[in-house]
């Protein structure tokens, strides 16, 4: 992909080098000032204002969010993977409907391929994340054939090269110890899950606190990482972009092997997520592509590249429901 007009057939939406260098830095560092975005760009503080809200408009832009660390506020990340079987497009609505209404359930993936559905829970005990799944099992257990589980270990997000073609690497940890967070940093951290590009002036009435208090409190979660970074929603179908998902199994694992594929990967342009977790398989990759054929060959490739690969499975998100991975903070 190149700085030149795109056009999606289907959509008909139409961008120009401009709007891919103005998303490109939005997903850099979304709470970037309109300012900051047109001095990197070259391009008026006005006109980027107007594209922002165009795009937004025409729902290339669907918000803005933060990727919150969620092991440094204390919590476990369990992710669980089904499959499915008799299962109607009521059942389906059903099962959705109730996920959506769990404060534990953090993030929903419909898909096909290797499982049907993945959703994500953010608990504080292991209990707690066993009262979650026994809840969801008594209710639909009977349409579930195949069921696997997953805990959270650490992972990488990664930069939207493919937008600009910017073969800078730039990327995000997520993992690590709690970090003691108070009253006023979770009202901040609810209020930039609204919008992650809200104003300082907006959250400090929110917050009834002081705008240089804002500042500060932003700072030092980005300090601490419980922030790691404030990202863009994009609205995938309208740009022609497919997001998909591989389970890869390892063979003879040795650090060195592991290392080569992983800087391998994370080279990659269309790489969107690096995670390790403790589960059937050793790694999970997340790419956004222009094609299911380019996701085969770039997976076909790791497999013939990399001898520490012993097979994968595939994934492809047809609908996701939440971002940030962020529980529900309850004020005290």
């Amino acid at each position: 992909m190149v700085n030149e007009v795109k056009k999606n057939k289907t959509e008909g939406i139409k961008l120009d080098g401009k709007d891919w260098k103005i998303l490109n830095q939005l997903d850099l560092n979304s709470r970037q000032s309109d300012s900051e975005i047109g001095k990197k760009t070259r391009i008026s503080k006005q006109v980027v204002n107007y594209r922002i809200k165009k795009l937004e408009e025409d729902g290339v832009i669907l918000g803005f969010f933060p990727h919150i660390n969620v092991p440094k506020l204390g919590y476990l990340t369990h992710k669980i993977y089904l499959r499915f079987r008799s299962l109607n497009k009521q059942n389906e609505e059903e099962i959705l409907n109730y996920l959506k209404k769990q404060e534990k359930i953090v993030w929903v993936i419909l898909c096909s391929g290797r499982w049907d559905l993945i959703f994500g829970v953010a608990s504080e005990s292991i209990s707690e994340f066993d009262k979650v799944l026994d809840g969801f099992m008594n209710l639909y257990s009977e349409f579930v054939a195949e069921r696997g589980i997953s805990v959270f270990n650490k992972a990488t997000i990664h930069h939207r090269k493919w937008l600009i073609d910017d073969k800078n690497e730039v990327s995000w940890k997520l993992g690590g110890k709690k970090e003691e967070i108070d009253e006023i940093d979770r009202k901040i951290l609810v209020e930039l899950e609204k919008n992650a590009r809200v104003s300082v002036i907006d959250m400090a009435e929110k917050a009834r606190i002081s705008s240089t208090l804002v500042i500060q409190r932003i700072k030092k979660l980005r300090e601490k990482d419980v922030i790691g970074a404030f990202r863009l929603s994009l609205n995938r179908e309208k740009l022609g972009i497919h997001y998909c998902k591989a389970f890869i199994y390892y063979q003879n694992k040795t650090t060195e092997k592991e290392e080569k594929l992983l800087k391998y990967v994370y080279s990659l342009n269309e790489i969107l997520g690096v995670s390790k977790s403790i589960g059937s398989w050793d790694l999970e990759l997340e790419f956004e592509v222009k094609s299911y054929d380019d996701f085969h060959k770039i997976m076909k490739e790791l497999k013939n590249k990399f001898d520490i690969i012993s097979s994968f499975d595939t994934g492809y998100i047809e609908k996701e429901l939440g971002e940030s991975f962020m529980p529900k903070i309850h004020m005290g």
